[in-house]
């Protein structure tokens, strides 16, 4: 079975990556040290504050019941450590593609695409105009697990705002991917049929049509 479920505090156990639970967006560092607390509270209390602020911050996808990968977004105000980068947005109500992550095994079979086009649907689904990230340059010195690079959001329809040698921010304009709302499922589908070990049972609509799981739990 493949699910595409908002990201919401019960969950955040599910997130996927090297790094595992992660707060790196959400803290800024003291003293050189990240914040003391326990990541998964933190990260927790973090998806409840933007759920009652603006909605779920993201999407995690399931085979099968097992995380597969998750993507978060967030409006600037509540991503902390874009304080830390030179290019970091000016209006703190920028809607921000924070990370997309997905599991090794994953990786190159369309997930991760497919997961940002379903935060790009979420971001219409509040008629935002466009969805904008942080992103590093092969040149990053100390470059986080999280923080996406830019080929693959250039490779994924994502454009420079402001450069940077190491850290541009880049933008999408989402008046142009209006087909989104109805390709996100679909791309979903696709991209999860695609995960090793997994045989692919696609859910039938009514109308005879193939579409994603997708639950919306607000």
């Amino acid at each position: 079975m493949r699910e595409l479920r908002p990201l919401t505090p019960d969950v955040v156990g599910d997130l996927v990556g090297v790094c595992a639970p992660c707060t790196f967006w959400l803290t800024v560092p003291h003293n050189g040290h990240t914040d003391a607390g326990d990541p998964l509270d933190v990260l927790a209390e973090w998806v409840e504050t933007v759920t009652a602020d603006w909605g779920p911050p993201g999407r995690i996808a399931y085979v099968d019941g097992t995380p597969a990968g998750h993507v978060v977004l967030a409006p600037a105000r509540h991503v902390a450590r874009l304080a830390a980068f030179p290019t970091s947005p000016q209006d703190p109500s920028t809607l921000m593609l924070v990370t997309a992550v997905t599991r090794p095994e994953c990786a190159g079979r369309g997930l991760r695409k497919a997961l940002v086009q379903s935060a790009e649907k979420d971001a219409l689904r509040h008629r935002t105009r466009s969805l904008e990230a942080v992103a590093a340059r092969p040149l990053a010195v100390s470059r986080h697990a999280c923080v996406l690079d830019v080929a693959f959001l250039e490779k994924v329809g994502f454009r420079v705002e402001r450069d940077h040698p190491a850290y541009p921010r880049l933008r999408i304009d989402l008046r142009t991917v209006v087909t989104l709302r109805d390709g996100a499922a679909a791309a979903i589908v696709r991209a999860l049929d695609r995960v090793p070990g997994v045989r692919p049972v696609p859910e039938t609509h009514p109308n005879g049509s193939s579409h994603a799981h997708v639950t919306d739990r607000r």
